[in-house]
């Protein structure tokens, strides 16, 4: 129990002195954030970090710790690869595009990818990973295409998972800086800190449970704001869609042919689901979730099941319509409209600190926090499992046969270095938010997803080698920075890219056959 108290101690002085900070700032978002709201914050952070010692695996080794022991529920990991892939970039962010200037519903045209995305896993890789009793998606491209390439996808996957979790922390800093006042550099630090608590932990298994409350609370939270809000406009849920009809933004569906454009239904059917297919088949982050499960049948159920997730991007667009109504019908004052309108991502919990009632924000915000601490803990953990069993093992070859509890130990320490690692990415990613977190998050993975879904198809056909790869790899990089240098959408550099690694290697490969 001894852990338990350190934990809970370095949350409660990590809180308290934000608590202290933020009574000394006259900052518009914090003012309202009352006492009762900090007592919810701390206590569900608490009792979130003493679930997690609670329900951790006993065992001390590798498999226990990176993948459960293979013991977890089906719809524990499933409402926890829900949580990892709403997480606060949804929550802020979604409503935060609909609010913007030029925002409407088009975003949701993405949810039919998210949900294709999903279907294609369970159908195409996840049996494979299965059979092969595999930690990782890079051990089943190590089986199948050799050492080289699964050392070059670790590589994709760092890189992109580096970048793209950095946006998320930056995210969950701007909701904490928002109800403290603080600086955002704070509040990234806080954060970090907490991330690598709960993952130092109990490693997967703590992960996925408290994931899975996290999610509870999300929804709960969700649909209280939106109908919250709905009754605070005269007239309810009829003049809510009169003005956002009014405001143009109940558009859903575009169908432009037009490349540039970021949401389209053909990028929703195509891009995004060549994106989300690659989130959850080569994406550590998402991918340990799915192998943490009994068997086959289990994880496909919790894969499957997790399609109900769109459901929170759903609420949370609505979300941003009944902001769009209150606020013009209350608007906000000139300071406010400002701060807003330089970073609009603080739309959403301005509101809740500033108009829900005390305990209920104080709630809610805490579900924010701890969701975006719950995603990063949980790439640290998968993190730390691709250093450390994959890239580590191969430098450090001691590593294979060193008795389990050592290497768990350095892995410990390893979450503490890419703790570290994510939290200065955070604040570089925190000067370049011009496009808004939304589009920041998928953007900066963008550029090595692309090539690592590609590697993953050629590793299913068994075909291609590490030079055919790496030269398709390269090429793959040059079209996505065109793409991205003339505007096209980030979400065709996913297709785009992996199309262009598995054409190189093919062609590579029959040519070096052919000469042989």
């Amino acid at each position: 129990m001894s852990k338990i108290i350190k934990y809970s101690i370095y949350t409660l002085v990590s809180l308290g002195s934000l608590c202290v900070y933020s009574e000394n700032e006259a900052d518009i978002a914090s003012s309202h954030f009352s006492t009762t709201n900090w007592i919810v914050l701390i206590v569900f952070l608490l009792g979130t970090t003493l679930v997690g010692e609670l329900v951790k695996n006993k065992d001390k080794g590798l498999d226990a710790f990176f993948k459960g022991g293979n013991n977890l529920p089906w719809w524990a990991v499933s409402l926890s690869l829900i949580a990892t892939k709403t997480s606060v970039a949804t929550f802020i962010a979604v409503p935060a595009f609909v609010f913007s200037m030029n925002g409407n519903l088009t975003y949701l045209q993405m949810t039919i990818g998210f949900a294709l995305g999903n279907i294609l896993f369970v159908y195409v890789l996840l049996k494979e990973y299965y059979e092969e009793g595999i930690f990782s998606p890079y051990d089943f491209i190590q089986n199948r295409l050799g050492v080289k390439v699964s050392q070059l996808s670790r590589t994709f996957f760092m890189v992109g998972a580096t970048m793209s979790q950095g946006v998320r922390l930056l995210g969950t800093a701007l909701v904490l800086s928002v109800i403290t006042g603080q600086s955002t550099v704070v509040c990234i630090g806080i954060i970090a800190l907490f991330a690598v608590i709960w993952s130092y932990i109990g490693g997967i298994t703590t992960v996925v449970w408290t994931d899975a409350i996290q999610f509870v609370i999300f929804i709960f939270g969700a649909c209280f704001a939106l109908f919250y809000a709905i009754g605070d406009i005269p007239g309810g849920f009829g003049e809510m869609m009169a003005i956002a009809d009014e405001k143009a933004k109940l558009v859903i569906l575009d169908l432009s042919l037009d490349p540039h454009k970021t949401y389209t239904l053909w990028v929703g059917i195509l891009g995004c689901t060549f994106f989300e297919f690659g989130s959850n088949a080569v994406d550590q982050v998402v991918t340990q979730r799915a192998l943490c499960c009994k068997n086959l049948k289990e994880a496909r159920k919790a894969v499957a099941f997790s399609v109900i997730g769109v459901a929170t991007t759903w609420i949370m667009a609505f979300v941003g319509i009944a902001l769009v109504a209150y606020y013009n019908i209350n608007p906000l004052s000139d300071i406010v409209q400002a701060s807003i309108s330089s970073e609009p991502d603080r739309i959403f919990p301005y509101y809740v600190v500033n108009e829900l009632p005390n305990g209920i924000s104080g709630l809610i915000i805490a579900a924010m926090f701890a969701a975006g601490i719950s995603t990063l803990d949980s790439a640290l953990t998968a993190l730390s499992q691709t250093s450390i069993m994959g890239v580590g093992s191969l430098i450090f070859p001691k590593l294979k046969t060193m008795d389990e509890t050592k290497v768990v130990k350095i892995s410990k320490i390893a979450i503490i270095v890419w703790g570290v690692i994510l939290a200065c990415l955070a604040y570089v990613f925190s000067f370049f938010q011009d496009g808004g977190l939304l589009a920041l998050g998928f953007k900066v993975p963008g550029y090595a997803y692309g090539s690592l879904i590609g590697i993953a198809f050629l590793a299913l056909m068994r075909k291609g080698n590490f030079t055919g790869i790496m030269a398709g790899s390269m090429l793959a990089i040059v079209a996505i920075a065109v793409m991205h240098y003339d505007g096209i959408s980030f979400f065709w550099w996913f297709p785009v890219g992996a199309i262009i690694v598995i054409i190189v290697a093919l062609i590579q490969s029959k040519f070096s056959s052919n000469t042989i």
